[in-house]
């Protein structure tokens, strides 16, 4: 690229940071909504009044993809590769401010009004105050946090919203304590089993000196277990994941005016709580793993909906699938942790259970084409692909191989598509027993 190309891309994208900036700022401002800040009281993310959803909220959405796609590039390109590069060999050192905050709980040792001095608050939290001192102000620079005088901390935005917001706080514990150290140790595995399928032969079980899998080691600990839980229970609230973005874009009435969903690895159940107050003809049935589901599962759903959604424990790669003649087993973010191999046993455990028309319904990734999303959106889906490498070598796929996987684990699913629901998939087949070999070429991929 000439320095003249270049020097216009410049000007282009700070034409485009201007408007999209004017969309959302003039959008707030008009509802009546708070300005975005890194005050403590700021918004945890960008405000849609609730009655925008679909329409004016929908446009300001886009703005913000735009806006966050214009910067990143902008940032990029004033910062040049050389120091890019340098930098992000280091980047790990923002996990690790992170990691401190997190495990000395700092942000819930003082109150969002509170100014504290440093040491008051290694006082508060058993922190050497150096470490603290050192740690808080590299975490300062990332917006957690701030000190207005010196010696002085005060929250923000996001250091309030560690000490608020549990499922937020458990998201970057899950990160910071069980997966921070295997990530260092991806290319280990990859140099000791390459190409291998089994979730015991990954970076976490070098990390942890062991021979079990990640959730064998989840299973001997409750508290990270629960700690999980609510840290993937964070993928249903975050922008474009949403719970109640499946129960609109997908035909769910097509399952009749009484089906039954079995909600299979459905943890506490609020995929199908989601889904069940959009759809009121609609009963589920949620599956997991007894220590998932151990205590009183059902204290989580509303009142109203108990009658329509039961618990039941099972393992969908122990045992056959106990529920026969249901309408549809939805599968939300499970396929995705687990390789090819472990993903067809899944499949196969389901068929003795699978009344002709029964359908297979999958929420997750799709990995996308080159040069289809922004480099924004494509980091989490291909970060969320490494993360998977990392603890069970398990994967995200493309929309063929999710094709391929149908077809290899029997030829009787019949391939119905793959279908983006905001920044998830909705991928779907059906049991035809009748075709010994399903058509799929007949169905879209998309």
């Amino acid at each position: 690229m000439s320095a003249s190309t270049s020097t216009s891309r410049l000007v282009e994208l700070s034409t485009t940071i201007a408007e999209k900036t004017r969309i959302i700022d003039d959008y707030l401002s008009f509802k009546g909504l708070p300005p975005l800040s890194f005050e403590p009281d700021a918004p945890g993310q960008l405000p849609i009044a609730k009655d925008d959803e679909d329409g004016e909220g929908q446009k300001v959405r886009q703005a913000r993809t735009e806006l966050i796609a214009a910067t990143q590039e902008l940032h990029d390109l004033a910062v040049g590769p050389k120091e890019s590069v340098r930098y992000l060999a280091w980047d790990h050192n923002n996990t690790l401010s992170l990691h401190f905050i997190y495990h000395f709980k700092v942000a819930e040792a003082f109150r969002s009004d509170e100014e504290i001095t440093f040491s008051e608050l290694a006082r508060r939290t058993g922190a050497p105050e150096s470490e603290l001192k050192r740690l808080l102000r590299h975490a300062m620079t990332n917006h957690i946090f701030r000190e207005p005088r010196k010696n002085h901390v005060v929250h923000t935005a996001a250091s309030q919203l560690l000490a608020s917001d549990p499922v937020l706080a458990s998201w970057v514990g899950l990160h910071c304590e069980d997966l921070f150290t295997p990530c260092a140790k991806t290319v280990d595995a990859v140099v000791k089993w390459p190409g291998s399928q089994e979730p015991s032969q990954t970076a976490l079980a070098i990390a942890h000196d062991t021979e079990d899998d990640w959730f064998k080691i989840l299973g001997k600990d409750p508290a990270k277990i629960k700690r999980f839980g609510l840290a993937m229970s964070s993928f249903s609230q975050g922008e474009g994941f949403e719970a109640e973005n499946l129960a609109a874009d997908y035909d769910w009435g097509q399952l009749g005016e009484e089906g039954t969903v079995v909600d299979v690895g459905g943890s506490i159940g609020f995929i199908s709580v989601a889904i069940a107050k959009q759809h009121p003809g609609l009963e589920f049935i949620v599956q997991d793993v007894e220590k998932v589901l151990a205590g009183d599962p059902s204290s989580n759903i509303p009142d109203e909906l108990r009658s329509r959604i039961r618990f039941q424990v099972w393992d969908f790669l122990a045992s056959a699938q106990p529920v026969h003649g249901a309408d549809a087993y939805f599968f939300r973010w499970i396929f995705h942790n687990w390789s090819d191999a472990y993903s067809i046993r899944i499949l196969r455990n389901h068929i003795p259970a699978l009344k002709p028309g029964a359908r297979i319904v999958i929420n997750d990734g799709v990995l996308p084409e080159p040069n289809t999303m922004t480099l924004y959106d494509e980091k989490l889906i291909r970060t969320v692909d490494l993360l998977m490498l990392t603890a069970i070598n398990a994967r995200e796929r493309e929309v063929n191989d999710w094709k391929a996987l149908f077809k290899r684990a029997d030829e009787r699913f019949r391939w119905v598509g793959a279908k983006q629901s905001k920044r998830m998939w909705v991928i779907e087949a059906v049991w035809d027993p009748r075709n010994p070999k399903a058509d799929g070429e007949k169905n879209s991929d998309a």
